[in-house]
């Protein structure tokens, strides 16, 4: 369930129920926030509509527009974010280096939104132990359908690899790590059978492991569904992401009072920082 959950937060953060007993603030009233901060780079903010653990209307989060949002930092930085589209917001600046702190703020329901986070380290020493690999290319395109054999009765078996990846990690902080292919243009690995809606009309390019507190990893070979180069990001986490991560579960406590550091609001508004390395997927001959 965390794995599941996890997923969805990073690629579309905090759709969610909450329900607070609180006489200032009425469950449905506080923006829900999604916005990660990395050293070098632009800002990009999404802002959603809180939707209350009781409510009988619509099951979707809405996005928030017209806001006035504020980044300021220690290192003297000070701008605007931009609507670039409903509910997200840009900065035309990027942020400084690592060990930055930087401060968020704007209206919303006549009260201030607001939240701050520190831009992390990057993560230290880290390696793969494979560069490259080799995938069999499958094509079902002309009706084939897996489980009933190959031309002649034979299915060409698969050696999988295992691509173990290592960091330092001395202070026990959470890491995760993503794979996300690079090329413009990536040739399928599996092209599945016509009409088949057991397999999604293009796999997605990118996927993550779980966070994990350790100092490794590993991805499945078979979870490459492309050809050609993949980024391999190591990804390390501030504490309050981490917060998150363990509140989450299926408890009727915690989907009651979700955990966040945002004042007047829930989300996330948190530093991260990461380093990459290139593996190569092969078609093998």
């Amino acid at each position: 369930m965390k794995n599941k959950y996890l997923q969805i937060l990073l690629m579309s953060l905090f759709q969610m129920s909450c329900i607070e007993v609180n006489n200032i603030i009425t469950p449905g009233d506080r923006p829900v926030i999604e916005a990660y901060l990395a050293p070098g780079s632009i800002v990009s903010m999404k802002v959603y509509t809180e939707i209350p653990y009781t409510s009988e209307d619509s099951a979707y989060s809405k996005p928030v527009e017209g806001l006035k949002i504020k980044i300021s930092g220690d290192d003297g930085l000070d701008m605007t974010l931009v609507e670039k589209e409903a509910g997200k917001y840009v900065s035309t600046q990027k942020l400084g280096k690592a060990g930055s702190t930087y401060k968020m703020s704007f209206s919303h329901n006549s009260r201030t939104i607001s939240a701050e986070t520190t831009l992390p380290q990057a993560p230290e020493n880290f390696k793969i132990d494979l560069t490259e690999i080799s995938r069999i290319a499958r094509d079902f395109s002309a009706g084939f359908t897996p489980g009933q054999g190959g031309p002649g009765g034979g299915f060409q078996q698969e050696t999988n690899s295992t691509i173990n990846i290592t960091w330092d990690n001395p202070d026990n902080v959470y890491h995760f790590v993503a794979a996300q292919s690079i090329e413009s243009n990536p040739t399928q690995i599996l092209i599945p059978p016509p009409s088949n809606g057991n397999f999604p009309a293009r796999p997605a390019r990118r996927f993550n492991n779980q966070p994990v507190l350790t100092n490794s990893s590993s991805i499945n070979g078979q979870s490459f569904e492309y050809f050609g180069r993949y980024a391999i990001i190591l990804y390390r986490l501030n504490p309050d992401y981490a917060a998150l991560y363990e509140n989450t579960s299926t408890t009727s406590q915690n989907i009651a009072t979700p955990v966040s550091t945002i004042t007047n609001g829930l989300g996330i508004f948190t530093g991260i920082n990461a380093d990459t390395l290139i593996l190569n997927v092969k078609k093998k001959q």
